[in-house]
């Protein structure tokens, strides 16, 4: 369980420790520490005291938060929450824990609410904190009101630190928590906290059931490919916005990429890329994009730009090309050529020849053909990905485009199939 060492957390422990031996639980307390406050080395060693007394297991972790948080251009209060966020997960692998129980209240719930409302949250953030998310988190005490985790605490006698950067104006969640909900209590309804959690429940609710439309939606439409989520464009032109949306949201999960950084902004650009409106990638969180290809989604982290490249052809052999591929070169009749090698008229080449990557504005004629073609609408209807679009081997020879491996031959530079020899040049796995 994490704990803080703070009143609600330290509930949570004692609750929790209370029930362990009748539901036979093996508990572990984990606390993060901020390093933001003076005083926060001080909390660390208040709740390994508390673990100990109780005879439980503690893990202390800790990174420089506001160092991360310029970093990675993130506020405070969100570079914390990753980071505790990430800290309890890796705790719970590496202990092979089932659940990380945190210590949100129902006040946390309406908080939440507020806050995601002022920010310009849709359906799924009004729903506030989840009592359950991502399998393994768990908030038992969502539903109980502060006064009533206070209450339990001053009858038990149950010590607590304060952390005084709750009292701190700079952090919107303060404001809102000290400000505009007791003015709202004031001078709107006496109970808007409760409000707010009804509101909040029925909304999740309603969005459980979405999710398990999206879940579904995904396993249809979607494919896990190594490193990269395939989203279907045609699957995803079937749903409604609303779905489509929620399934983006279960995509990225799956991908890797971090949900609490994806903003509405995100949503829609993703919504363009399956539109049409966008051709190339979008930028996401954590150095993952989403690009448009073919008829499809491609969700990723980010490759290094290949550098592009330009080898001499200086005769028959295998050349090893940078993306990991080999392009035989071969003396041979063209009868012999395997599909999709380029099969050059000897008569037709006098000089240098290399093999080089694509170039913006690359052109071919291919045979039969009555024009040229641009080689990226050609690489697009192949259904090429954007890596191999962008290494793909051209043959060229003073400043002409002789073929491309894998498709044709330039007709300028084809050899007929009736000559003794030609030069053959192939693709490794051609031939295979």
């Amino acid at each position: 369980m994490a704990v803080s060492g703070g009143p609600d957390s330290m509930a949570l422990l004692e609750i929790l420790y209370r029930l362990k031996d009748e539901f036979h639980w093996e508990l572990f307390v984990a606390h993060y520490d901020h390093r933001l406050r003076k005083e926060s080395g001080e909390e660390a060693l208040f709740v390994y005291r508390e673990a100990r007394k109780r005879g439980l297991p503690f893990i202390l972790g800790t990174t420089s938060v506001r160092e991360y948080a310029k970093r990675e251009g993130l506020g405070l209060e969100a570079a914390g929450r990753e980071l505790r966020y990430r800290f309890f997960e890796r705790v719970a692998d590496r202990l092979a824990a089932e659940k990380i129980a945190l210590a949100h209240q129902a006040d946390d719930l309406a908080e939440e609410v507020l806050l995601r409302f002022i920010r310009g949250a849709g359906r799924r953030g009004l729903a506030g904190i989840p009592v359950k998310r991502g399998g393994k988190f768990i908030r038992p005490l969502l539903l109980a009101s502060k006064e009533e985790v206070e209450k339990f605490l001053q009858e038990e006698a149950i010590p607590y630190v304060i952390d005084t950067s709750n009292e701190d104006p700079r952090f919107l969640r303060n404001r809102v928590r000290h400000l505009l909900i007791p003015f709202l209590e004031k001078h709107f309804h006496r109970k808007v906290k409760e409000c707010l959690k009804r509101t909040a429940l029925i909304v999740a609710e309603e969005e459980e059931f979405l999710g398990e439309l999206a879940e579904e939606a995904l396993k249809r439409h979607g494919t896990l490919l190594k490193e990269a989520f395939i989203l279907s464009v045609k699957g995803l032109k079937k749903m409604p916005l609303a779905l489509r949306r929620r399934v983006f949201l279960e995509a990225l999960k799956v991908a890797g990429v971090p949900l609490f950084r994806i903003r509405l902004s995100h949503l829609e650009q993703l919504e363009s890329l399956v539109e049409g409106r966008a051709r190339s990638h979008i930028d996401l969180p954590r150095a993952f994009i989403a690009r448009r290809e073919p008829g499809r989604i491609v969700i990723k982290k980010a490759s290094p730009f290949p550098k592009p490249y330009r080898l001499e052809i200086k005769g028959p052999g295998i050349y090893s090309l940078p993306d990991g591929r080999e392009l035989v070169v071969e003396l041979a009749p063209p009868k012999e050529a395997p599909q999709g090698a380029v099969i050059i008229d000897l008569q037709k080449i006098k000089g240098k020849l290399y093999v080089r990557s694509p170039l913006p504005g690359d052109r071919i004629r291919p045979p039969g053909f009555p024009g040229r073609r641009k080689l990226k609408k050609l690489f697009w209807e192949r259904k090429l990905s954007h890596e191999s679009r962008r290494l793909w081997p051209v043959i060229e020879f003073h400043g002409q485009i002789v073929g491309l491996p894998g498709f044709f031959t330039d007709e300028a530079f084809l050899a007929s199939p009736e000559q003794e020899k030609a030069l053959i040049i192939y693709l490794k796995d051609q031939r295979d």
